[in-house]
């Protein structure tokens, strides 16, 4: 078994800028809808995902939730820069995430109050974490552990490969590999399906809690650019 455990991997993905639409579905119905996008922007990559509610759905929800997650290139690694979260239907949902690599200190702001987390190692989020992904694809790793950075704080998290499986996407198979993500502190089950071709690219997305309904994003349609 191989393990991924230092600060970070050598640049040797090749980042992609694209736009991608998905369905979000609660159990099997479809709540929303949903984009993540990567961009070049200066001197940083930017990941974003939005999330907002449809049809019936959006007359008992005004939540639009909104993601970016900016990476730097330090010392031949993408790092995380700063992660910013907002909810323009819940004012109170606004998170903010600064890293400072040269102190190693992470400066986060969440729920209104304040604090400094320290860096010890490599960090991932929800959105960085297909760069990770493509970085194990890349070396044939099959395991990693890691700080995930997660509702204004840093908790171990481990992500493996579980196999292979197919999906349907707009009437087309697709062969993808796919990985499992848990996180110390949660029960939940996180699964990522990826086109060995398009690493970078979720296809799939689903999570699963006991005793609640999964989440799951579906591909629809991208964009590369």
């Amino acid at each position: 078994m191989m393990m991924l455990a230092t600060p970070g991997v050598a640049v040797d993905v090749y980042l992609k800028s694209y736009q991608a639409s998905y369905a979000l579905y609660r159990g099997d119905l479809n709540v929303a809808k949903s984009q993540i996008s990567l961009d070049k922007s200066d001197h940083y990559w930017r990941w974003s995902q939005s999330s907002k509610p449809i049809g019936i759905y959006s007359l008992f929800s005004d939540n639009n939730l909104y993601a970016e997650t900016d990476l730097l290139l330090v010392d031949n690694q993408y790092k995380i820069y700063k992660i910013l979260l907002k909810d323009e239907g819940d004012k109170s949902r606004y998170e903010k995430a600064r890293f400072n690599w040269n102190n190693q200190q992470i400066d986060i702001e969440y729920k209104d109050k304040k604090h400094i987390e320290i860096i010890r190692g490599s960090i991932y989020d929800s959105l960085s974490i297909h760069l990770l992904t493509a970085q194990m694809l890349k070396h044939n790793l099959q395991e990693s552990v890691f700080d995930f950075y997660r509702r204004g704080r840093l908790v171990k998290s481990h992500l493996k490969r579980s196999g292979k499986s197919k999906l349907e996407i707009n009437k087309k198979l697709v062969n993808v590999f796919v990985f499992e993500q848990s996180s110390v502190g949660s029960s939940s089950k996180i699964k990522f399906y990826y086109d060995p071709d398009r690493p970078l690219l979720p296809i799939k997305i689903e999570r699963t809690k006991p005793g609640k309904k999964s989440t799951t994003m579906l591909l629809q349609s991208v964009k590369w650019k």
